[in-house]
């Protein structure tokens, strides 16, 4: 119990350029995917973006009466590039408004959970942050049907945190925690900003494939700039706040 208030009571000192040099990492690898290693890496970077977006998805689709039957992360970078995905979530809606709220929840999760990390190292709570990351993983490794990855993450995490309670290292524990919440915040960012510009082509280009907001158009009769202007805005607003 000790362990866990010394850990609720860490503080960390923030250092936006760390923020701000993972973000550019993130983007430069994303946008240079299609070489074998930055292939690879690009599923290491993206997998809290794509694990926030998705999710999104899901609680939106909860908070519309819905139900959510599986979330998959794919981590193979083949089936990546064949499949066009990075991940999916399988939901069922009552409605169709239940279908709007669970397709605009999936671009709005990022930069809430962006500014979720804002607010909790300004108020000195940063770890209140890797906890709400911590049960989304819970919960996805509860829900989705590929657990193989992230049964042998939650391995590492344990042990990683078996070892911190045990021999009770308050500077270790503060460096994993700036480590962790330095890196979340980076992807975030990156994903955020990389988003946004693909919002935005998609939005423009006449010969965009399906996405969600072209889905929202069909569902509700409404232009997709809308969407897009939502989603945008969102994004920079939250990029603001950051670095305002």
């Amino acid at each position: 119990m000790n362990n866990l208030e010394n850990i609720l009571k860490l503080t960390i000192p923030f250092h936006l350029y760390w923020v701000a040099i993972i973000a550019i990492i993130y983007i430069i690898i994303h946008k240079y995917r299609e070489y074998k290693v930055t292939r690879v890496l690009d599923v290491y970077l993206n997998y809290i973006p794509v694990l926030t977006h998705e999710i999104g998805h899901i609680i939106f689709n909860r908070l519309g009466g819905g139900k959510a039957d599986d979330l998959v992360i794919v981590v193979s970078p083949t089936e990546r590039m064949e499949t066009s995905q990075q991940g999916f979530a399988v939901t069922r809606s009552k409605s169709r408004l239940g279908q709007i709220i669970t397709t605009l929840g999936g671009y709005i999760m990022p930069p809430m959970m962006l500014y979720l990390g804002i607010f909790t190292i300004q108020n000195q709570k940063p770890s209140l942050f890797i906890i709400a990351y911590l049960v989304i993983f819970i919960y996805y490794l509860f829900i989705t049907s590929r657990k193989l990855v992230p049964l042998a993450v939650a391995l590492l995490l344990t042990f990683a945190l078996v070892l911190l309670f045990k021999h009770d290292t308050p500077v270790m524990m503060n460096m994993v925690l700036n480590i962790a919440y330095h890196f979340i915040l980076g992807v975030l960012l990156g994903e955020v900003i990389q988003s946004s510009v693909t919002i935005a082509k998609l939005t423009v280009s006449k010969d965009a494939p399906t996405w969600d907001g072209s889905m929202l158009k069909t569902l509700t009769h409404l232009p997709t700039f809308l969407y897009s202007f939502i989603w945008i805005a969102f994004n920079f607003y939250t990029v603001w706040q950051l670095f305002g």
